[in-house]
């Protein structure tokens, strides 16, 4: 089973301050949260640290839709997790009580949603023992508090699927979170391993005299501390190597630091040395409590967390910045029109969104996309949007849309059930029409710009038997007008190996039927699932995304389009390493290509993959992206 089902409703089971914190960071990124705990006083509790928790979220920056009114209570935990799309658990660390409730959440919650252990010392394996469902269970293992650290380290059980793993990791992603995906069971996971070896290390030097409690604190937040605020330990070593970098380190400095490793003490825990770090302690926290040692801390995090990413490469929009509109930018009043723009799709906060080709200058264009919009195309010249949205996959009532660049004049011009399930988009402006691949309909599609005669150009497969194999699902498309040819992918089940790309003629042979043409080529086949398409046709080159599993999948590939391999042998993998990649276009007369994932990333890189650039992140989940080309008359 599949669970990359869009996120809209999280159950929050058990509210204490870990349960609450996630409920928090849930509701700012704009979310339907319901919370259970059989406790006394739960809800009050929880609405208390949600309203505390409020200042420093929107300090952050708030998500379209935050709202702290999303929150709902129940103390009954089959009503929490109903209709849950996403299960984040935070009971009690006992093996007994933890295996009972996860086998409780899992018959109460839709096979197809995710349930998520917030568990730092139990392993998934142990968890997930009595599920009827285990694939779907995995660890979410967040850095205290959630709502504010971004790590969460993700970690399945023995009967977790890889799939389960990868959309956690997906999800995770899209809300701003930093996941990191542990391939082994460990106790205590990582972030806590390595805050335990630091601590070995300091109460070894404390009780040989070395140095005092204070002054230990001071030697790691005055000092690699401050670095390790921006980069990890080796990453440093990188720049420790000088201009030789990390192979330098190696060279010449790992061999002294291995000696320093086998120096390191293991401290003989005594009543003693409690008893020095208990006195040491409260006589560097002085009059604060612990309350006011953890506000102070929470409020340098945020600042902290503003800076980078002011300074780094990835925008973080907040919720100020989506709804900002730049009239400079839309009206041309600064450029005369000359800008260049890339539009995506969010499919979580239902928006189409136009932003420069640098990440900067952030404008929602359209909100309220509740029906799955998926392809997106842009034309310029006509002042035109166009969107697909898939609807529901199983009720036959796709449809298409647009809408002006400035937002105006909304218009269904492809109604519901004219086609099934709309997925990538293509505009052929020589020939004034749209195409686009219909995936449960298993068809190639196209209509006027208007939305009228509508055609059937390839047919895959007929009825619920067909409509079941997923290898006759049509995803991607593109189109080559000069030449008269359409390309489109049908991605196969997932991780299969069973992917594809097809070409055929634009116009139908005589006699034939998209059913039975014969004029289809095979292009490449055995792709793990190949979904948008883009086309450079000067150099005769197919661009693709893929959103199987890596190393061939999660990426953006290339290969000559008039090729005879259908092995895919001479596929070039470009780009790496995406969160389900999604969206792809290319900007032919800049040498550069845009792409995004549904993790909720948008990137740019050159057409081989150099210079790949972070834009933006924690968009939410992002389907289809398109470009603008720089225009002197016209104005977005």
């Amino acid at each position: 089973m599949s669970f990359n089902k869009p996120v809209h409703r999280i159950a929050i089971v058990g509210t204490g301050v870990i349960g609450a914190s996630w409920a928090a960071q849930y509701l700012a990124r704009g979310f339907d949260v319901i919370a259970t705990d059989p406790a006394p006083n739960a809800e009050a509790n929880l609405r208390k640290y949600v309203e505390e928790a409020w200042p420093a979220l929107t300090d952050i920056g708030l998500s379209p839709g935050a709202s702290r009114d999303r929150l709902v209570f129940t103390s009954t935990m089959n009503e929490a997790l109903a209709q849950a799309d996403f299960v984040q658990e935070n009971g009690p660390e006992r093996p007994d009580f933890k295996i009972k409730l996860f086998a409780d959440i899992d018959d109460a919650t839709p096979p197809d949603s995710i349930i998520a252990s917030s568990s730092s010392g139990l392993t998934m394996t142990v968890i997930q023992s009595s599920c009827k469902r285990p694939e779907r269970c995995v660890i979410g293992h967040p850095f205290n508090p959630p709502h504010i650290i971004p790590l969460v380290e993700v970690v399945g059980g023995a009967k977790t699927s890889p799939d389960a793993i990868q959309q956690a990791m997906a999800f995770y992603a899209s809300i701003g979170k930093k996941p990191i995906y542990l391939r082994k069971e460990f106790p205590g996971h990582v972030a806590n391993r390595l805050q335990a070896s630091l601590y070995r290390e300091i109460l070894y030097l404390i009780q040989q005299g070395v140095l005092s409690v204070s002054e230990a604190d001071d030697a790691v937040s005055y000092g690699p501390g401050l670095r390790w605020g921006v980069m990890g330990q080796s990453l440093q070593w990188h720049l420790g190597g000088g201009p030789g970098g990390i192979q330098n380190f190696m060279e010449h400095l790992m061999d002294p630091l291995t000696g320093l490793m086998k120096a390191l003490g293991n401290p003989e825990v005594t009543n003693e040395l409690k008893q020095t770090i208990i006195e040491g302690v409260l006589h560097e926290a002085g009059t604060r409590s612990v309350d006011q040692l953890a506000q102070e801390e929470n409020e340098t995090l945020v600042g902290l967390l503003k800076l980078r990413a002011k300074n780094g490469e990835a925008v973080v929009a907040s919720q100020t910045t989506v709804g900002r509109v730049s009239k400079a930018t839309r009206r041309g009043s600064n450029n005369k029109g000359a800008s260049d723009r890339i539009f995506f799709l969010d499919v979580s906060g239902g928006r189409l969104v136009s932003v420069n080709t640098d990440g900067s200058d952030l404008e929602v264009i359209v909100n309220g996309l509740k029906r799955i919009p998926d392809g997106i195309e842009v034309d310029v010249e006509a002042g035109h949007l166009y969107w697909t949205n898939m609807g529901n996959p199983a009720a036959n009532d796709g449809a298409i849309e647009r809408v002006d660049l400035d937002g105006r004049n909304r218009k269904t011009i492809i109604p519901e059930g004219a086609t099934f399930t709309p997925k990538q988009l293509k505009l052929d402006k020589k020939r004034g029409k749209l195409y686009w691949s219909d995936r449960e309909g298993m068809r190639v599609m196209r209509a006027n710009l208007d939305g009228s005669n509508i055609e059937t150009l390839v047919e895959t497969g007929q009825g619920e038997r067909d409509r079941r194999d997923q290898r006759n699902w049509c995803v991607g498309i593109a189109v080559d007008p000069a030449r008269g040819k359409i390309y489109w992918t049908q991605k196969g089940p997932d991780n299969a190996g069973e992917g594809r790309i097809f070409r055929a003629n634009l116009e139908m042979p005589k006699g034939e039927t998209p059913s039975n043409r014969t004029d289809i080529e095979l292009l490449f086949a055995g792709l793990p699932e190949p979904i948008d398409l883009d086309l450079d046709l000067n150099n005769r080159m197919i661009y693709w995304t893929d959103r199987g599993n890596p190393p061939r999948g999660n990426t953006v590939s290339r290969a000559p389009i008039d090729t005879d391999s259908t092995n895919g042998k001479e596929e070039e993998i470009v780009i790496s390493g995406l969160m389900e990649g999604i969206g792809l276009a290319l900007d032919l007369e800049g040498g550069r290509m845009f792409f995004s994932d549904l993790a909720g990333s948008v990137y740019s890189a050159k057409l081989d993959g150099s210079e790949k650039k972070t834009l933006l992140i924690a968009q939410g989940n992002l389907t289809g992206v398109a470009y603008a080309r720089r225009l002197r008359s016209e104005v977005f």
